[in-house]
C-alpha cells in the first residue's frame, strides 16, 4: 500500500518483505518515529511477496 500510494511499485522493495535467515544483518534506514507514520503498517508475510526476481551481479562471471 506504500508503495502504490508514492507510484513506487516495481523500482523498490520495502524491508520488511526481506525474510532474514541466519547471519544476516539488517539496518534500519527509516523507523516509524522518524517519518511521521501513524504506525508501522501491516506484519510482513511469512515469504517473500511477490517472488524475488535474482539478477546477476554486473560485473561476474556466473
Amino acid at each position: 500500500m506504500a508503495l502504490r500510494m508514492r507510484d513506487l511499485v516495481g523500482k523498490l522493495r520495502l524491508s520488511c518483505q526481506a525474510v532474514c535467515d541466519h547471519d544476516m544483518k539488517v539496518r534500519v534506514l527509516m523507523t516509524v518515529s522518524s517519518t511521521g507514520a501513524r504506525n508501522a503498517g501491516y506484519p510482513p508475510e511469512p515469504d517473500i511477496t511477490p517472488p524475488p526476481v535474482w539478477l546477476e551481479k554486473p560485473g561476474t562471471n556466473h
